[in-house]
């Protein structure tokens, strides 16, 4: 493993990526996620796709003191990214690995891995309910258990599939628990929470072999629980997912307004909400007259957690006289 540092960081990187990293590095990149003191970027360069995450500790109060102790979620997967391929499970290529330390602690850290061309998250995928399909992941989740991994957070947007070769790869591995080997328990429990956050049908239980097939039933009632309580704990504190919604004052309100959404066009509509423009606009506003817009937002937010049918919400605000409510918007936008 080669060691520099750039700016102002040390670095570790796989020796063929020398040459790439000031490159990969010199400009900002194109946003994929960004929240409070994380922001994860993209860069093509040199016909290849990389991605950089960047965790500024010292954004965070004392949060830096802590890692004098144990490791930040960077340097966790970095480490644990060859053991995964020591053990066969497939995951992107780690490229790089820096961090700036202060008198305090670890100020900042860095990640770099490549995208893979090919691959789509499960929920990209057209045809994740096929049996082909869902057979192949159940013989991937049986390699998996086989190898002694515990993927904890395993979810359809960490799991990624290439229809070509008929493959998949894991990204985001920071949180794991590794063994020698896995019980029968230890099986089950895992695939309940996957159940929890993917469909599952009958070929990935065949895929997966006898060995969990006659737990379906269990473990289906499980998921469901687990996944009714996600979406309510979600739901409940989805505005105030700052890597999603963003806070803004436009037209005498504080609207919450998710963030992918947010143009000129909505704009426009929370500026008068009133006005009836919405539609022509592409968006529904719902006038709550002495109900809360942002109570309404979270409910349609837990909808479509569920995958339930229905208008997918974008922005909310509360208008209080004196402090009382008299009105709340709830503004969604139509499919």
């Amino acid at each position: 493993m080669a060691r520099t540092t750039y700016q102002g960081l040390r670095w570790e990187f796989a020796p063929q990526f020398e040459s790439l990293l000031a490159e990969v590095l010199q400009e900002s990149g194109e946003p994929v996620k960004t929240s409070s003191a994380t922001t994860v970027t993209r860069r093509h360069v040199a016909n290849r796709e990389f991605y950089i995450k960047r965790y500024r500790h010292e954004q965070r109060g004392l949060a830096p003191v802590a890692y004098f102790v144990r490791s930040d979620k960077s340097r966790r997967e970095w480490k644990l990214a060859p053991e995964f391929q020591t053990r066969g499970i497939a995951v992107v290529p780690h490229l790089a690995h820096g961090e700036r330390w202060g008198w305090y602690g670890l100020l900042e850290s860095v990640l770099i891995t490549e995208g893979l061309p090919g691959y789509v998250n499960l929920l990209a995928f057209p045809g994740s309910g096929t049996p082909a399909f869902q057979s192949a992941l159940g013989r991937f989740l049986r390699h998996m258990h086989d190898a002694g991994v515990v993927y904890l957070d395993i979810s359809p947007k960490n799991v990624l599939y290439s229809a070509s070769d008929n493959k998949f790869c894991l990204i985001d591995i920071d949180k794991v628990e590794l063994h020698d080997a896995l019980d029968e328990r230890q099986r089950i429990d895992h695939i309940t929470v996957f159940r929890s956050r993917f469909p599952l049908t009958p070929s990935f239980y065949d895929g997966y072999g006898n060995q969990v097939a006659r737990h379906t039933a269990d473990i289906e009632k499980q998921a469901a629980a687990m996944e009714r309580a996600r979406v309510e704990r979600v739901s409940r504190i989805c505005l105030t997912h700052r890597h999603e919604v963003t806070t803004k004052r436009i037209g005498g309100l504080k609207w919450h307004i998710r963030i992918a959404d947010l143009d000129e066009n909505l704009e426009r509509v929370l500026r008068e909400p009133d006005s009836g423009t919405a539609a022509a606009n592409g968006f529904v506003v719902n006038r709550l007259t002495f109900h809360s817009g942002k109570e309404a937002y979270r409910r349609a937010y837990g909808q479509e957690l569920s995958g339930k049918p229905g208008l997918r919400p974008v922005a909310a605000a509360d208008k209080r006289i004196l402090g009382v409510l008299v009105r709340g918007y709830f503004v969604a936008k139509v499919p």
